[in-house]
């Protein structure tokens, strides 16, 4: 019995030393069963995190394909199409103008012809690639001929600066850099149009323009327009350089305060000849000239030169505006001839009868856009518009010639804006020329006209 207690106490006694010895192994599997779980929860959290992060990258992704998808085709009156990234647009544009005038000469003896014409249609696109450039063909078809009116490149280097490569428009006063789309009378004043013919209007070259907030300049070196044929017959291409800058000390909607300059320097006329100098009476139904100058041209005879410079202002306080522009040009002869100055103004003021205001942007006239457009279900009108212009052309000089040539216009407007696209207009117009060519005993030409149009462009 003894003994038997002995032995159970020995092998009490062992037992602890036999526990601790088989405890270690047991815990230690434990802790490394549990760090490798832990080890696989940080690595399903980790992969667990970027599976989200990708998945917020992909919705994205997502958001801004729709949202470049749904800039890809963008409504207006001709849609603007662009691939999803926004780097390339193309967007279709046209101009769309039918006249009609009815003539009453009252001294002359020109007989007039009322009629309907198709005064502009054009057709063409411009669009953007790569974003820093911008392009613009487009077509125009007057009196049955079809003619190419602008092609170019631009590029921007700054927000600020533009520079433009092929046929456009050169720098040269207000109304012939604003779209024909959006001057308030259906023509130009015949200055503008007279001396932009000689080294203005559109011609193949380039161009720096510069244009912040409050100030704009821009100046070109131009050749002739695309349309000259050349060979070896022909004389060599006109060469000019064109500038006009402008300031607009106040510049807020409803209110503006514009003022500007330009000139051109012109030179190796075709032929030495600048013929039929001059402008019809503000209509282009009939195509009588209301007032002509014509120098000959032949070996050292004609024009050498011509030098143009020009003032322009207008103003904007609410539905009031003015605006005026003066043009002096100088024609430099060959040897001893001397030299041919003429010059030329228009003036006006124009109201809108139910409120808007005339809008400028970088330092041309902008589109009118209706408070409300033509509706007559909801009861909208449109805008309406009302302006009255004096227009002279001078082109006398005693040293030239002994006859004074010279004439005017007064004309009462009406335009009706439907929409910010669509316009009808309804000029009213009287006119006087002193030895004008519809005169035909060289004596007075005068008359009444009055002249409508339905405007389209897009």
């Amino acid at each position: 019995m003894r003994l038997i207690l002995s032995a159970t106490a020995t092998a009490l006694a062992t037992l602890p030393s036999a526990v601790s010895a088989q405890s270690p192994p047991a815990a230690d599997a434990v802790l490394e069963r549990l760090q490798a779980l832990e080890s696989k929860v940080a690595a399903l959290e980790a992969r667990n995190a970027e599976l989200e992060a990708q998945a917020a990258a992909a919705t994205d992704r997502i958001k801004i394909v729709e949202t470049n998808t749904a800039k890809a085709v963008q409504a207006g009156a001709a849609p603007t199409f662009s691939d999803p990234a926004g780097q390339f647009t193309f967007h279709p544009r046209g101009t769309l103008e039918l006249d009609y005038a009815a003539y009453d000469e009252r001294a002359g003896g020109y007989r007039y012809n009322d009629g309907t014409d198709i005064r502009r249609a054009r057709f063409g696109f411009d669009g953007t690639f790569l974003k820093q450039f911008k392009y613009r063909i487009e077509a125009e078809y007057v009196k049955n001929s079809v003619n190419l009116l602008d092609a170019y490149i631009q590029y921007a280097p700054g927000a600020a600066w533009l520079l433009t490569v092929g046929q456009h428009k050169a720098p040269y006063g207000l109304e012939p850099n604003t779209s024909d789309s959006y001057n308030t009378f259906l023509e130009r004043g015949m200055a503008n149009v007279a001396f932009g013919a000689v080294g203005a209007e559109r011609r193949v070259g380039v161009s720096l323009g510069y244009a912040s907030r409050n100030l704009t300049a821009t100046v070109g070196l131009f050749g002739g327009g695309e349309a000259i044929q050349r060979d070896a017959g022909t004389p060599g291409e006109t060469r000019g350089i064109n500038g006009r800058v402008t300031w607009e000390p106040i510049a807020a909607p409803g209110r503006l305060l514009h003022v500007g300059a330009s000139g051109f320097r012109v030179s190796h006329f075709a032929g030495n000849a600048i013929a039929n100098l001059g402008d019809r009476p503000n209509s282009r139904v009939d195509g009588g000239r209301l007032i002509a100058l014509s120098i000959p041209g032949g070996p050292q005879a004609g024009a050498r030169a011509a030098t143009y410079y020009g003032a322009e202002g207008a103003a904007v306080y609410g539905a009031f505006s003015v605006q005026g522009e003066y043009n002096r040009l100088s024609i430099d002869r060959f040897g001893a001839d001397p030299t041919i100055d003429v010059d030329g103004f228009y003036v006006f003021g124009s109201v809108f009868l139910t409120g808007e205001s005339r809008a400028f942007r970088n330092g041309t006239v902008d589109r009118l856009k209706p408070r409300a457009n033509f509706d007559p279900a909801r009861g909208t009108w449109g805008a309406v518009e009302l302006a009255v212009r004096y227009d002279q052309l001078d082109l006398t000089d005693f040293g030239f010639s002994p006859l004074r040539r010279k004439a005017h216009t007064l004309t009462g407007a009406a335009n009706w804006y439907l929409n910010p696209n669509l316009k009808l207009m309804i000029n009213y117009i009287r006119f006087t020329g002193e030895n004008s060519p519809l005169a035909f005993t060289g004596a007075t030409a005068k008359g009444d006209i009055v002249a409508t149009r339905l405007h389209l462009d897009f």
